[in-house]
């Protein structure tokens, strides 16, 4: 156990250190604060638009102000005209008649700040109808039945364990921003880390250094004391981010697509056993993609072929990847039985279960056959690494686990 330690600290130790591993931790942090400083400046320094409302009626002045939220300000039109050349507001509204607000023009200056018009039109809208009620005679009562908007309910539901259960729509379209963020972490860490391991193992092995290990080592010991200290820089990896994310949180509850998210976000669905699932499927899928990029690294003959031992991370990363993506569109035959093979299931079946296509049942079940593949799997892959840890002779992949299979039958 003393061995296994010392391999697993010098790997994490030697790569901890690493400027490439320091780069990948700090460049999503830095990148978010550089987003969350530039929105923070811009919401804090951009000012409302100043328009100058030529009109005789101040109470139609305030309205609109509100209505487009610019700064208005009533004005005759010679001032308004002035102002406008002088640079002191950023628009003139001009009404051909005061009587009725069906004639009205808005004139802007160049480089000035943006006015709403949206707003502007509703309120002569407004104003408009209003025109039209007095011309007809009608009351108040009569002109609120009139122009009041048609009612749309919406509702959304998900089926979990064969029940139904009452979704937000809004909350429904968080999930899946949540269901996409899943999925891309996962193929990130996985892919990542996978690489790192592979790099590691071909390193070793191109420096002939192996010889010396396994002298005093063994292969098996290698093997995981590898294994756990590339886990050790992920869960450090996630450490940081836990930490900085809790440092920064007083500020981003301050935005307001913070706001939004908090407001519209089902923390049910990471609350319970959808979201203990998540955790374990992003646990057996780092360690399924990691036992494959040691299998891989081992079957390279030097550093110079690591690009071969990742390639097979790539292609199983980016199949999860799309397959995830797919499965928010909906629910198809390819896309279930996809959520039930190893190394797809990791990023499948987490969103089908966030999006509410799979059961809680259906999990456990591609959770125990993921489970059970990945003991099969790295016990299949400590044979091969350690009857191929010293083996050096060039060729592809494929031809190095033919030549490492025929070894292992032979010594069986």
């Amino acid at each position: 156990m003393n061995k296994f330690w010392v391999v697993t600290k010098q790997v994490y130790k030697k790569n901890v250190r690493s400027g490439s591993w320091l780069f990948l931790v700090v460049s999503p942090i830095l990148l978010a604060a550089i987003i969350i400083g530039v929105g923070f400046i811009m919401g804090n320094s951009a000012e409302n638009a100043k328009l100058a409302v030529v009109t005789t009626q101040p109470a139609v002045t305030r309205t609109i102000g509100k209505a487009a939220d610019v700064k208005a300000k009533t004005y005759t039109k010679a001032a308004a005209d002035k102002a406008l050349r002088e640079e002191k507001v950023d628009g003139v509204l001009t009404f051909a008649a005061e009587k009725s607000a069906l004639s009205a023009h808005l004139t802007t200056r160049v480089g000035g700040q943006t006015i709403d018009t949206a707003g502007i039109t509703a309120v002569l809208n407004q104003m408009s109808m209003q025109s039209a009620a007095q011309q007809l005679q009608l009351s108040s009562a009569q002109l609120r039945q009139l122009t009041a908007p048609a009612k749309l309910k919406e509702s959304a539901v998900a089926f979990k364990d064969g029940k139904r259960v009452n979704k937000d729509s809004s909350t429904d379209a968080v999930n899946r921003g949540i269901a996409m963020g899943i999925t891309i972490l996962m193929m990130l860490f996985m892919m990542v880390y996978g690489s790192i391991l592979a790099q590691e193992i071909a390193t070793e092995k191109g420096s002939r250094i192996m010889e010396m290990l396994l002298s005093s080592v063994s292969a098996t010991t290698q093997f995981f004391g590898k294994l756990a200290g590339i886990l050790l820089l992920l869960f450090t990896q996630i450490a940081v981010y836990v930490v900085a994310g809790g440092a920064a949180w007083p500020m981003l509850q301050k935005q307001a697509i913070v706001k939004m998210m908090l407001a519209n976000f089902d923390f049910s669905a990471l609350a319970s056993v959808n979201g203990a699932q998540i955790i374990l499927f992003f646990l057996i899928g780092t360690l399924s993609y990691a036992v494959l990029a040691a299998l891989t690294g081992s079957l390279v003959a030097n550093q110079e072929q690591v690009q071969q031992a990742v390639m097979p991370l790539t292609v199983l990363g980016l199949l999860g990847y799309f397959g995830a993506l797919t499965a928010q569109a909906g629910d198809s035959a390819i896309i279930r039985i996809g959520s039930y093979i190893p190394f797809l299931s990791a990023s499948i079946m987490p969103v089908r279960s966030t999006m509410g296509f799979a059961t809680s049942m259906q999990g456990w079940i591609a959770l125990g056959i993921s489970t059970v593949f990945l003991g099969l799997f790295t016990w299949f892959t400590v044979r091969v690494y350690k009857a191929n840890v010293l083996v050096y002779k060039e060729g592809g992949l494929g031809k190095a686990l033919r030549s490492t299979l025929t070894f292992m039958r032979a010594q069986s």
